[in-house]
């Protein structure tokens, strides 16, 4: 066979190509995604899809959903689709993980402080397998010996509330911020912390029949770490710092230049007024 141009071509090549199905966008159906247990089974929109399609997608939120706190606003909720009713187009999630935004962890760090971080794979007691990263920040400059020992604190006290906790209270313990309180009550007695976050955490694993339970209304225990210091991690004279003092001194020091500003502002004033 011949083109118009007097090329040969082949039998094959002249086939036409089979049409792919179009998919109309009334085929699809909404879907409403609703989360586990721990959020109270709160809705949090709606996707667009088949029920093949569906499953295992990935949905973010954000936590101020949840409590309304304008604090919360930073922390990102991160939650797979696991189970998909098609009759009543509603699908069952589960919490995969949490991450604040970059500009929140940019802001923890100071000029002239010192960051500790860890990142830590923790088994809970039913076996669900977290990845914690977790950041701390000194009010200055801390010394290596220093940043030694708070690190292991961090590890320590997370490594407890995992083998004493399941899924569901771990997950609380990590969004709702008590981790983060013990580890700050525990660590200031080595060198004085400003910030303490559990900034990230990621669902590695899930046990085979792992379900998610009511989470019990007890309080967080307690945690003791018995730490071994050595006399190069322990806070000197010159280093023991007052956090009280030293941010009423920052406002001070503010409010002096804002009063000096103001009364040079009012001698040139004055100056003109006379040369006028």
């Amino acid at each position: 066979m011949r083109d118009k141009g007097g090329l040969k071509v082949s039998s094959r090549a002249r086939k036409k190509k089979p049409s792919l199905k179009k998919v109309s966008f009334k085929d699809k159906s909404w879907y409403q995604i609703i989360t586990p247990k721990i959020f109270n089974f709160k809705p949090i929109g709606e996707i667009l899809g088949f029920e093949d399609n569906v499953m295992g997608r990935t949905i973010e939120t954000l936590l101020f959903d949840f409590t309304g706190k304008y604090s919360d606003i930073s922390l990102k909720l991160k939650f797979q689709v696991s189970d998909v009713n098609n009759e009543a187009k509603k699908c069952n999630a589960i919490f995969i993980g949490h991450q604040y935004t970059n500009d929140f962890i940019r802001s923890l760090v100071g000029r002239g402080s010192s960051k500790v971080q860890t990142i830590l794979n923790l088994t809970t007691k039913d076996g669900y397998i977290f990845r914690l990263t977790t950041i701390c920040t000194t009010l200055k400059r801390a010394r290596n010996s220093q940043i030694v020992l708070i690190r292991k604190i961090m590890r320590e006290i997370l490594r407890e509330f995992a083998k004493s906790l399941d899924h569901e209270k771990f997950i609380a313990g990590v969004i709702y911020g008590e981790f983060k309180n013990q580890i700050q009550r525990v660590a200031k007695t080595i060198y004085p912390l400003t910030n303490c976050v559990v900034v990230k955490s990621k669902l590695l694993s899930i046990p085979e029949g792992g379900e998610d339970k009511v989470i019990p209304d007890d309080q967080f225990e307690i945690i003791e770490v018995d730490v071994k210091r050595s006399r190069k991690s322990e806070i000197r004279r010159s280093e023991r710092i007052n956090v009280k003092k030293l941010t009423q001194t920052r406002t001070n020091t503010s409010r002096r230049t804002v009063k000096s500003d103001s009364s040079e502002k009012s001698e040139e004033s004055n100056k003109e007024e006379k040369s006028s």
